[in-house]
């Protein structure tokens, strides 16, 4: 009885080392592969539109422009669905890299805020998370509105979101949290 007890154990934790080492996997996979698909974007930004992108943070500026040219492009050569994920997550992947570069942070594949296949970034301080392919998806179906370099900007300076939106705690201010004159 001790032996069916010890294999069953052993078929157990067997089991749940191959999951695991299949999410680590799938972790790096998913790196890999934005990475990938973010020198596909350096190279396509030189051969289409003359721009060469070097992971620095003004380079977004210039993938800002390439995706204002393709929204422009729209009005008179329409992209489809597919056309516009596939581009979202080509130029995206590229604006995450850069991001990484900055705050350190990876990618997965699912998020419990955005739901399935959102590929955000996860920084790596548990800070929170950044959406830069739903950015360029949302840039290119509706324009200037959604304009990534703001976006880009503002997450990658000092303090983040936080400094520009700070958290307002009425129900207990501080000095750190009234208002400044």
């Amino acid at each position: 009885m001790s032996r069916i007890a010890i294999l069953l154990l052993g078929i157990t934790l067997l089991a749940s080392s191959c999951r695991q080492s299949r999410k680590n996997d799938l972790a790096e996979n998913i790196d890999t592969y934005m990475a990938s698909l973010s020198a596909q974007a350096v190279k396509r930004a030189g051969s289409s539109y003359g721009v060469t992108l070097d992971y620095s943070p003004d380079s977004v500026k210039e993938v800002e422009k390439i995706l204002a040219t393709k929204y422009e492009m729209q009005k008179t050569h329409p992209m489809t669905e597919i056309e516009i994920t596939d581009a979202a997550h080509l130029w995206g992947a590229y604006i995450g890299e850069v991001m990484k570069r900055i705050h350190p942070a990876h990618w997965v594949r699912d998020s419990d805020v955005a739901g399935e296949n959102a590929l955000p970034i996860m920084y790596e301080d548990h800070s929170g998370e950044s959406y830069p392919c739903a950015w360029v998806y949302r840039r290119l179906k509706n324009g200037e509105e959604d304009n990534v370099w703001i976006k880009f900007h503002f997450l990658t300076q000092p303090g983040g979101v936080k400094k520009y939106f700070p958290s307002k705690n009425h129900a207990n201010p501080t000095a750190e949290s009234a208002p400044k004159s």
